[in-house]
Protein backbone atom coordinates (compact mmCIF):
# COMPACT_ATOMS: atom_id res chain seq x y z
CA UNK A 1 0.00 0.00 0.00
CA UNK A 2 1.15 3.53 -0.83
CA UNK A 3 1.71 6.69 1.11
CA UNK A 4 -1.46 8.73 1.73
CA UNK A 5 1.33 11.74 0.90
CA UNK A 6 1.35 10.27 -2.72
CA UNK A 7 -2.02 10.90 -3.16
CA UNK A 8 -1.69 14.58 -2.07
CA UNK A 9 -1.45 17.63 -4.93
CA UNK A 10 -0.24 20.99 -4.29
CA UNK A 11 -2.56 23.71 -5.81
CA UNK A 12 -1.13 27.17 -6.69
CA UNK A 13 -3.06 29.59 -8.12
CA UNK A 14 -1.74 32.09 -10.77
CA UNK A 15 1.31 32.83 -8.98
CA UNK A 16 3.60 34.84 -9.88
CA UNK A 17 7.52 35.06 -8.37
CA UNK A 18 9.67 32.24 -9.55
CA UNK A 19 11.37 32.03 -6.19
CA UNK A 20 8.10 31.40 -4.27
CA UNK A 21 7.57 28.35 -6.91
CA UNK A 22 10.54 27.23 -6.49
CA UNK A 23 11.02 27.41 -2.48
CA UNK A 24 7.90 25.37 -2.65
CA UNK A 25 8.93 23.29 -5.15
CA UNK A 26 11.43 22.37 -2.11
CA UNK A 27 9.10 22.14 0.67
CA UNK A 28 6.99 20.07 -1.27
CA UNK A 29 10.36 18.08 -1.85
CA UNK A 30 11.78 17.86 1.72
CA UNK A 31 7.98 16.55 2.79
CA UNK A 32 7.60 13.71 0.60
CA UNK A 33 5.23 14.91 -1.56
CA UNK A 34 5.49 15.88 -5.58
CA UNK A 35 2.30 16.64 -7.47
CA UNK A 36 1.84 19.68 -8.42
CA UNK A 37 -0.34 21.55 -10.10
CA UNK A 38 -0.63 25.01 -11.35
CA UNK A 39 -4.19 26.67 -12.01
CA UNK A 40 -4.51 29.96 -14.52
CA UNK A 41 -0.16 30.41 -15.09
CA UNK A 42 1.18 33.26 -15.20
CA UNK A 43 4.75 33.93 -17.13
CA UNK A 44 7.45 33.11 -14.49
CA UNK A 45 11.27 33.40 -14.29
CA UNK A 46 12.32 29.35 -14.69
CA UNK A 47 15.93 30.41 -13.35
CA UNK A 48 14.57 32.23 -10.38
CA UNK A 49 12.48 28.63 -10.01
CA UNK A 50 15.04 26.22 -10.03
CA UNK A 51 18.06 28.08 -7.94
CA UNK A 52 15.11 27.94 -5.12
CA UNK A 53 14.21 24.52 -6.01
CA UNK A 54 17.49 23.43 -5.85
CA UNK A 55 17.39 19.56 -6.00
CA UNK A 56 13.52 19.47 -6.12
CA UNK A 57 13.90 21.02 -9.88
CA UNK A 58 12.09 17.86 -11.11
CA UNK A 59 8.79 18.72 -9.74
CA UNK A 60 8.49 22.05 -11.15
CA UNK A 61 9.83 20.39 -14.44
CA UNK A 62 7.22 17.60 -14.15
CA UNK A 63 4.22 19.97 -12.86
CA UNK A 64 0.99 20.20 -14.66
CA UNK A 65 -0.63 23.31 -15.70
CA UNK A 66 -4.83 24.46 -16.10
CA UNK A 67 -6.44 27.52 -17.16
CA UNK A 68 -8.86 27.35 -14.28
CA UNK A 69 -8.54 25.97 -10.59
CA UNK A 70 -11.93 24.02 -11.11
CA UNK A 71 -9.92 22.16 -13.57
CA UNK A 72 -7.14 21.80 -11.22
CA UNK A 73 -9.28 19.81 -8.69
CA UNK A 74 -11.70 18.45 -10.69
CA UNK A 75 -10.52 14.73 -9.81
CA UNK A 76 -9.99 15.28 -6.14
CA UNK A 77 -12.08 13.97 -3.44
CA UNK A 78 -11.48 16.82 -0.60
CA UNK A 79 -10.05 20.11 -1.37
CA UNK A 80 -8.63 22.16 1.28
CA UNK A 81 -7.93 25.83 0.28
CA UNK A 82 -5.69 28.22 2.72
CA UNK A 83 -7.01 31.91 3.03
CA UNK A 84 -5.50 34.56 6.03
CA UNK A 85 -8.24 36.89 5.59
CA UNK A 86 -11.80 37.00 7.24
CA UNK A 87 -15.30 36.79 6.26
CA UNK A 88 -18.46 35.21 6.07
CA UNK A 89 -17.56 32.48 4.06
CA UNK A 90 -14.01 31.78 6.12
CA UNK A 91 -15.28 31.69 9.50
CA UNK A 92 -15.40 28.08 9.67
CA UNK A 93 -11.61 27.75 8.71
CA UNK A 94 -9.57 24.94 10.98
CA UNK A 95 -5.48 25.18 11.80
CA UNK A 96 -3.19 22.61 9.95
CA UNK A 97 -2.94 20.59 12.55
CA UNK A 98 -6.82 20.31 13.06
CA UNK A 99 -7.37 19.40 9.50
CA UNK A 100 -4.68 17.36 9.32
CA UNK A 101 -6.19 14.03 10.29
CA UNK A 102 -9.43 14.46 7.65
CA UNK A 103 -6.68 15.68 4.91
CA UNK A 104 -4.63 12.30 5.63
CA UNK A 105 -7.57 10.09 5.94
CA UNK A 106 -9.13 11.60 2.71
CA UNK A 107 -5.89 10.49 1.14
CA UNK A 108 -6.06 6.93 1.90
CA UNK A 109 -9.33 6.87 -0.55
CA UNK A 110 -8.45 9.04 -3.28
CA UNK A 111 -6.63 12.67 -4.55
CA UNK A 112 -6.65 15.37 -2.17
CA UNK A 113 -5.96 19.12 -3.24
CA UNK A 114 -4.31 21.72 -0.92
CA UNK A 115 -4.88 24.82 -2.70
CA UNK A 116 -3.23 28.01 -1.93
CA UNK A 117 -4.23 31.66 -3.46
CA UNK A 118 -2.17 34.28 -5.19
CA UNK A 119 0.36 36.34 -3.77
CA UNK A 120 -1.00 39.20 -3.54
CA UNK A 121 -4.91 38.90 -2.32
CA UNK A 122 -5.25 35.29 -2.11
CA UNK A 123 -8.23 33.39 -3.18
CA UNK A 124 -11.42 35.08 -4.32
CA UNK A 125 -14.88 33.83 -2.85
CA UNK A 126 -15.66 32.09 -5.59
CA UNK A 127 -12.43 30.17 -6.13
CA UNK A 128 -13.32 29.61 -2.57
CA UNK A 129 -15.90 27.79 -3.04
CA UNK A 130 -14.66 24.90 -4.59
CA UNK A 131 -13.11 23.89 -1.32
CA UNK A 132 -14.51 21.62 1.16
CA UNK A 133 -12.39 22.71 4.04
CA UNK A 134 -10.80 25.96 4.67
CA UNK A 135 -6.88 26.15 6.20
CA UNK A 136 -6.23 29.22 8.52
CA UNK A 137 -2.46 29.15 9.88
CA UNK A 138 -2.38 30.93 13.63
CA UNK A 139 -0.09 34.03 13.14
CA UNK A 140 0.60 36.86 15.37
CA UNK A 141 -2.07 39.82 14.92
CA UNK A 142 0.24 42.63 13.42
CA UNK A 143 0.65 40.28 10.24
CA UNK A 144 -1.71 37.56 9.57
CA UNK A 145 -0.66 36.43 5.73
CA UNK A 146 2.55 34.59 5.27
CA UNK A 147 4.71 34.18 2.48
CA UNK A 148 3.08 31.53 -0.16
CA UNK A 149 5.75 29.15 0.29
CA UNK A 150 6.05 29.51 3.95
CA UNK A 151 2.59 28.69 4.33
CA UNK A 152 2.94 25.72 1.95
CA UNK A 153 5.80 24.38 4.03
CA UNK A 154 3.55 24.56 7.32
CA UNK A 155 1.04 22.70 5.93
CA UNK A 156 3.21 20.06 4.25
CA UNK A 157 5.27 19.46 7.93
CA UNK A 158 1.96 19.03 9.42
CA UNK A 159 0.76 16.41 7.10
CA UNK A 160 4.33 14.74 7.35
CA UNK A 161 4.93 14.35 10.63
CA UNK A 162 1.53 12.88 11.55
CA UNK A 163 1.44 9.64 8.75
CA UNK A 164 3.54 6.39 10.07
CA UNK A 165 6.24 7.25 7.52
CA UNK A 166 8.44 9.43 9.60
CA UNK A 167 10.73 8.11 12.20
CA UNK A 168 12.58 9.95 14.85
CA UNK A 169 15.88 9.41 15.59
CA UNK A 170 16.41 7.09 18.46
CA UNK A 171 19.42 7.54 21.19
CA UNK A 172 22.41 5.06 20.06
CA UNK A 173 23.56 4.52 23.98
CA UNK A 174 20.59 2.64 25.97
CA UNK A 175 19.95 4.66 29.42
CA UNK A 176 22.02 4.60 32.34
CA UNK A 177 21.37 2.19 35.33
CA UNK A 178 20.88 3.51 38.47
CA UNK A 179 24.05 1.70 40.08
CA UNK A 180 25.45 3.35 36.77
CA UNK A 181 24.79 7.03 38.02
CA UNK A 182 25.26 6.45 41.52
CA UNK A 183 28.67 5.74 40.71
CA UNK A 184 29.18 8.60 38.98
CA UNK A 185 27.80 10.72 41.01
CA UNK A 186 30.45 9.03 44.15
CA UNK A 187 33.18 10.16 41.77
CA UNK A 188 32.16 13.94 41.51
CA UNK A 189 31.18 14.05 44.85
CA UNK A 190 34.90 13.23 45.21
CA UNK A 191 36.10 15.04 42.53
CA UNK A 192 34.22 18.22 44.36
CA UNK A 193 35.28 18.16 47.42
CA UNK A 194 38.92 17.72 46.46
CA UNK A 195 39.18 20.62 43.79
CA UNK A 196 37.55 22.51 46.79
CA UNK A 197 34.15 23.33 44.88
CA UNK A 198 32.14 22.58 48.23
CA UNK A 199 32.95 21.83 51.96
CA UNK A 200 32.34 18.82 53.11
CA UNK A 201 29.54 19.98 55.44
CA UNK A 202 27.99 20.88 52.38
CA UNK A 203 28.15 18.11 50.27
CA UNK A 204 24.80 17.20 50.87
CA UNK A 205 23.15 19.88 50.05
CA UNK A 206 25.41 20.78 46.90
CA UNK A 207 24.97 16.84 45.51
CA UNK A 208 21.08 17.34 45.91
CA UNK A 209 21.30 20.03 43.93
CA UNK A 210 23.61 18.36 41.21
CA UNK A 211 21.30 15.05 41.36
CA UNK A 212 18.49 17.54 40.35
CA UNK A 213 20.28 19.09 37.39
CA UNK A 214 20.60 15.60 36.11
CA UNK A 215 17.71 13.83 36.69
CA UNK A 216 15.85 16.75 34.46
CA UNK A 217 16.31 14.22 31.26
CA UNK A 218 17.35 10.41 30.83
CA UNK A 219 20.71 9.95 31.16
CA UNK A 220 22.44 7.46 28.48
CA UNK A 221 25.30 5.31 29.07
CA UNK A 222 27.41 7.07 27.51
CA UNK A 223 26.21 10.29 28.98
CA UNK A 224 27.48 9.31 32.36
CA UNK A 225 30.50 7.65 30.93
CA UNK A 226 31.78 11.22 29.42
CA UNK A 227 30.61 12.27 33.50
CA UNK A 228 32.61 9.55 35.28
CA UNK A 229 35.30 10.58 32.43
CA UNK A 230 35.54 13.94 33.68
CA UNK A 231 35.28 13.63 37.43
CA UNK A 232 38.22 11.23 37.33
CA UNK A 233 39.85 13.95 35.31
CA UNK A 234 39.18 16.67 38.08
CA UNK A 235 41.06 14.01 40.94
CA UNK A 236 44.23 13.36 38.84
CA UNK A 237 44.49 16.89 38.35
CA UNK A 238 43.72 17.67 41.87
CA UNK A 239 46.40 15.19 42.51
CA UNK A 240 48.89 16.57 40.52
CA UNK A 241 48.53 19.56 42.28
CA UNK A 242 48.64 18.26 45.26
CA UNK A 243 52.50 16.61 44.72
CA UNK A 244 53.39 20.22 43.70
CA UNK A 245 53.05 21.53 46.69
CA UNK A 246 54.13 19.18 48.92
CA UNK A 247 57.30 19.91 50.88
CA UNK A 248 60.36 18.17 50.07
CA UNK A 249 61.86 16.05 52.48
CA UNK A 250 65.30 17.76 54.01
CA UNK A 251 68.66 16.47 52.61
CA UNK A 252 71.31 15.20 54.61
CA UNK A 253 73.66 17.70 54.58
CA UNK A 254 71.24 20.29 55.84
Amino acid sequence: MGSPLDNIRVVLTAPIYGGNVGAICRAMGNMGISDLVIAAPEPLDRDNVLRMACAAASIFNNRRETATLKEAVSDCILVAGTSAREGLYRSHSCTPREVTPRLLQSASQGKIALVFGRETHGLSNEELALCTEIIRIPTGNEISSLNISQAVMVCLYELFVCTDYYEPPTEASPPATSELRERMLDIWQNALLRIGFMEPEKTMHIMLGMRRILSRDTLSVNDVRILMGIGRQMLWYASQQDAQIQPSAPSESS
